[in-house]
């Protein structure tokens, strides 16, 4: 009987709910490469040949590393625990940070200086600092949870994914509605109206549609196709280090605030993830998994590629799907396939973008559903608190981007375009931003819109902190957030356009004001216990 127990298991490299798992885990990945494609291309101007042979390759490679990772993961668990029927963790291009990246650092660093190169680098060195610092909370993840609320977290992250996985996709794919409603309501009604689909999967079946209606009423070309078997190669991935300027990652530096909140809510969703794989009764080494996740990333980043990686939610119902250890390898060969041999142009050049953003407003709302779920109900004000601050950052950048678009269509057509012209955009900020601030107040936009979108995401998760602890009448905690709210808008971790010190001394003082507001009701809360003891 001993030997028995101790005879290792074979763990299958194949079952039947694979496919099925690893298409749907594919094209939810995969969907952001190909919404990054004709805006990396079409909006940035990159060429061609560098978003193929760059930044898609870098991606895909990459995606397959950590699929292969939670592949071994999973063998390794199985045999461990004696599960031959373990069912892997999944994850791929983060949905979150893929528009929150594109949206709120690529496209207004290109908007700003129009060199796109320099707009990927810039983004490349904000995904290596964002997966440094992600390998040093792989080791102290633990802590984190014991000073911030588990609901602030979660209602930073439901922002987030509103902001970037449901507002931002769903403004671009309503340039051609009469493809995107379609396609997103078949979806919605074979996952959320319960609808089996007897062959193919509910994501297939709706993103086919949506292709068909968009070549049917012209959206999609032939000749784009045509022209997409040009790109067709085999393209080697390969380190970047020549993009990571000086220049570059000071810039890069100047998105530490997001960076950081981002990380948080990123882990916070990591969590989610592993506590749904233990609810299966598989409960996975987080640390391992995290280390796998931040070595990926740093991976992907020193290769070019500007979109991280995290794990997705949905573990049951791949489990529910017998679905086993490799159907995240399998997903991941894919990747490797359209991304390495040009292939991924053609697909892109076959279904619309429109099309496949449905999968991410769909992910988007499960996500925020999925949290308000989790959260208790004592928290939801907080929770709500943290879902708006985000907000004010998609609708900032968009202010802005337009107001930088605006001048260069200015100085082109005037004729006065030159390096000191972009120089001197990309340091709108300092006597130019009070100008345009003002003329934004005069137009009835207000200066809070700007003040709350820098560093929203770390307002975000300070400010459902505050509130979380309010509920609970936790005035020294609270006191402490404020102190820390003091030293981050001292330091421009928030409220301030980049980091430096001193940066938003009006704000500081208010928040230190606070610290000491709160700490005297601690004081006087714990005499008056004291004295009721007596």
């Amino acid at each position: 009987m001993k030997l028995l127990m101790n005879k290792e298991i074979k763990i299958p490299w194949y079952k039947k709910g694979d496919i099925d798992a690893g298409l749907g885990t594919f094209f939810d990945s995969f969907g952001k490469i190909i919404i990054a494609i004709p805006i990396l291309i079409g909006v940035l101007h990159m060429p061609e040949q560098l978003v193929f042979g760059k930044v898609v390759a870098a991606t895909g490679f990459t995606v397959f590393i950590f699929s292969l990772f939670n592949t071994l993961l999973a063998r390794d668990l199985g045999k461990k625990t004696q599960n031959r029927d373990i069912t892997a963790l999944f994850g791929g291009i983060s949905g979150t940070t893929f528009f929150v990246w594109l949206n709120a650092i690529m496209l207004p660093t290109y908007f700003v200086s129009q060199d796109p190169i320099f707009a990927w680098s810039v983004t490349i060195g904000v995904s290596l600092i964002y997966s440094a610092l992600q390998l040093i909370l792989s080791f102290v993840f633990s802590l984190i949870f014991k000073f911030i609320p588990r609901e602030a977290l979660m209602g930073a992250t439901v922002g987030g994914a509103l902001t970037w996985m449901i507002l931002s996709p769903l403004g671009e794919a309503f340039t051609t509605p009469w493809v995107i409603i379609p396609t997103l309501f078949i979806l919605f009604a074979f996952y959320f109206g319960e609808i089996k689909p007897k062959f193919g999967s509910p994501a297939l079946i709706a993103i086919g549609v949506g292709t068909i209606i968009a070549w049917a009423s012209g959206v999609m070309q032939v000749n784009n196709l045509r022209e997409s078997f040009a790109n067709l190669n085999f393209y080697l991935p390969s380190f970047q280090f020549g993009l990571l300027t000086n220049k570059s990652l000071q810039a890069a530096l100047n998105y530490l605030p997001l960076i950081i909140a981002y990380l948080l809510a990123e882990l916070t969703a990591d969590m989610q993830a592993f506590a749904q794989a233990e609810e299966s009764k598989e409960i996975y080494p987080v640390r391992t998994a995290l280390i796998g996740l931040s070595l990926s990333n740093l991976l992907g980043s020193l290769l070019g590629s500007p979109f991280l990686l995290n794990y997705y939610w949905g573990h049951p119902a791949w489990k529910k799907a017998e679905a086993g250890a490799s159907y995240s390898l399998f997903s991941g060969i894919v990747h490797l396939i359209l991304c390495l041999t040009g292939l991924v142009a053609v697909v892109t050049s076959l279904i619309p973008v429109s099309a496949s953003l449905v999968m991410l407003v769909y992910i988007g709302i499960v996500s925020g559903a999925g949290a308000f779920a989790a959260g208790r109900k004592r928290y939801y004000g907080a929770m709500m608190f943290g879902v708006a601050i985000p907000l004010f950052e998609l609708v900032n950048n968009k202010v802005f981007s337009v107001i930088n678009v605006l001048d260069n269509f200015t100085l082109n057509n005037s004729g006065l375009i030159s390096e000191q012209n972009t120089d001197s955009l990309a340091n709108i900020g300092d006597g130019s931003t009070t100008i345009i601030a003002t003329k934004l107040a005069e137009a009835g936009y207000a200066g809070g819109f700007i003040t709350l979108a820098q560093g929203a995401m770390t307002i975000a998760i300070l400010y459902a902190s505050i509130l979380y602890l309010i509920i609970d009448h936790k005035w020294l905690k609270t006191s402490v957030f404020f102190l820390v709210a003091t030293i981050f808008s001292f330091f421009g971790l928030i409220h301030a356009k980049e980091l430096t010190i001193n940066a938003n001394p009006a704000l500081s003082l208010t928040y230190f004001g606070l610290a000491i507001t709160f700490l005297i009701i601690w004081l006087i809360s714990k005499n008056k216990r004291n004295r009721n003891k007596i």
